[in-house]
């Protein structure tokens, strides 16, 4: 399976920038193998997003520029409104009437917990409520890459807590102490949760970010929240909660691009957060390392695979892509109605 396989997808929200990257200078975010383009049509204004093509010769507006809070074409210089409506025409007389098929594909934009996110798709379900950032938690943005893996093999590496000892031996695994506690994996619909204990290897700067040393017990609270996003909250004997947050947006079958930001509950100063950034990139530069080589097909015949008591969450994980798989493409939506001509005065072509 490949992420262009299943049209459900499109109805989640996927994050494509930090807001502060969007600005008047257009930007271009790629989703499902689509470019997109994002503005603000004012300094502090609303985001908001389009298919990044012009409807006049299909130039990319992302190449484009904001002026006087209108869209502006690179190649011919059309304007467009906040809406997406074509305001402007420079090659004709100001009287000219502007047909209404003058007009971009908008997409809905928003803003939260510091990113943009954009929806493609019929809304399935709304931004993800990340509960410990709604209670108080420091919120620190610890990456944003492009990744050659597909979002459902890092997200399956996410669920995945037996890869710690051995992947991450280099920095926070321990491969003499792989076995787990034994867990349960509870769904709810498409969401999934299970809580597994196992020994975790604190040293080095991780010692100050988390107050211990040496082999300790560690536990995770894993939560599949939606198809692309992963929360796991780590949980030491400090009572520290380091909670992370992963996005997997599909820029196309192959590529992802992967955001990692986290909530802790010790309110760390400022100039603490790039040793606890440093250690959570070091992890996720061990993942990316081996997911990079893995095929982007997905597989979700679970019969495909050897999988293990282990395994549980990732199996659960294979069952509710191929459920959404199931649901195929939404029904097309009605034509639009004709749209009578404006009373008098000349009409561009339709």
């Amino acid at each position: 399976m490949r992420v262009s396989d299943i049209p459900a997808l499109r109805g989640y929200w996927y994050p494509v920038a930090y807001g502060h990257e969007v600005d008047d200078q257009p930007l271009q975010a790629r989703l499902f193998g689509s470019p997109y383009v994002v503005w603000r049509d004012r300094p502090g204004g609303p985001v908001r997003a389009a298919v990044d093509e012009c409807p006049h010769r299909a130039a990319r507006l992302s190449q484009g520029w904001v002026d006087q809070e209108a869209l502006v074409c690179p190649y011919h210089g059309w304007r467009f409104d906040a809406q997406g409506r074509c305001v402007t025409i420079p090659a004709l007389d100001p009287a000219t009437p502007i047909t209404s098929r003058a007009r971009l594909a908008c997409v809905s934009a928003a803003e939260r917990y510091g990113l943009v996110w954009l929806l493609v798709g019929d809304e399935r379900e709304p931004i993800p409520d990340l509960t410990e950032l709604n209670l108080g938690y420091t919120l620190i943005h610890e990456l944003k890459e492009y990744w050659t893996a597909s979002a459902p093999r890092m997200i399956d590496n996410a669920l995945d807590v037996s890869h710690v000892a051995f992947v991450h031996r280099g920095t926070v695994g321990d491969p003499d102490a792989a076995r787990l506690s034994d867990f349960a994996v509870e769904r709810e619909g498409h969401r999934l949760r299970f809580e597994v204990t196992y020994k975790s290897h604190v040293r080095g700067t991780q010692v100050t970010n988390v107050g211990l040393a040496g082999v300790v017990t560690r536990t995770t609270e894993a939560e599949l929240v939606q198809p692309f996003v992963f929360r796991g909250a780590l949980v030491y004997e400090t009572g520290l909660r380091h909670v992370l947050f992963k996005t997997c947006t599909p820029v196309d079958d192959e590529t992802t691009l992967f955001f990692q930001f986290i909530g802790r509950n010790d309110d760390p100063p400022e100039e603490k957060w790039p040793d606890i950034i440093a250690v959570d990139r070091a992890v996720q530069a061990e993942d990316r390392l081996i997911l990079e080589a893995i095929d982007a097909d997905f597989p979700l015949d679970i019969t495909s695979e050897v999988h293990t008591r282990a395994d549980r969450m990732t199996v659960e994980y294979r069952r509710i892509l191929a459920e959404l798989a199931a649901l195929g493409p939404p029904a097309p939506p009605p034509p639009p109605p004709p749209t009578p001509p404006p009373p008098g005065g000349a009409r561009l072509p339709a």
